[in-house]
């Protein structure tokens, strides 16, 4: 490993040079025009799922061989945990770009070649959430699946929030894999609700997002029609999750 001339690690001055370079950008404000304009869903707690369609649209655009992830952590903000975060990353013409629910596109400050190294990638990006302790960035994206046979339509006149957003969310992702969006009950504050799920696969994790929560991804073995598992899962978020059927 090179070093400078005060004996301290090359590649350690350089990793923190972006990662104030990332952080002094994140300071100055608005999102860069990106190389592709993505329209978003507008769905709640929504980045997890609303980066599962961005790489969709990209790898539309710039063809399945193209270098696209899905870049997830976990975190802590003010020492409570909180839900983590999600950001679609790419690169276009040898430039590696971040998508962000939140701020738009942002292009990285990190060399292509580095591309595969989470810690590096993810720096710049974890800079903009400064209150934000990020725990075990990870890489995801999707290995090849076939659209939905029979997609769910997105109901976005719905007047149940929950349903209206989950339906939106099937639609649009059932046109890369196969998608179920079903209802369910459970008391909140004393009071029945009801609530709809999305189930999905990515990255072979099985994923359900459910509008008031966000998206877990589970180690979970079975089949997305299979809804005495999702109720099982769902149960974890939702203690007496019941009534569990096909929307």
């Amino acid at each position: 490993m090179d070093h400078d001339a005060h004996g301290f690690p090359m590649r350690t001055l350089r990793d923190s040079l972006w990662f104030w370079i990332g952080l002094v950008a994140s300071s100055l404000g608005a999102a860069e025009r990106g190389p592709l304009q993505h329209p978003m869903m507008g769905v709640a707690n929504g980045c997890f799922v609303e980066t599962v369609a961005f790489l969709d649209h990209w790898q539309d655009n710039a063809g399945p061989e193209a270098w696209a992830r899905l870049l997830q952590w976990g975190a802590m903000e003010d020492e409570e945990i909180v839900m983590g975060h999600a950001v679609g990353l790419c690169e276009a013409q040898g430039v590696l770009w971040s998508w962000d629910i939140n701020h738009g596109w942002n292009r990285l400050p990190v060399a292509a070649a580095e591309r595969d190294r989470v810690e590096s990638v993810a720096a710049p990006v974890l800079a903009r959430y400064p209150r934000v302790t990020a725990r075990h960035p990870t890489f995801r994206f999707d290995f090849p699946q076939a659209a939905a046979s029979a997609p769910p339509v997105a109901q976005p006149a719905h007047p149940n929030r929950s349903i209206r957003d989950a339906s939106i969310v099937g639609a649009a992702l059932a046109r890369r894999r196969p998608v179920n969006v079903v209802t369910f009950k459970h008391v909140d504050a004393g009071t029945e609700q009801e609530s709809a799920a999305v189930v999905f696969l990515f990255h072979g994790r099985y994923c359900v997002y459910v509008p008031e929560h966000g998206t877990v991804p589970f180690r979970a073995r079975g089949g997305i029609e299979n809804l005495r598992l999702i109720q099982e899962l769902l149960r974890r978020s939702y203690p007496g999750a019941s009534g569990v059927k096909k929307l």
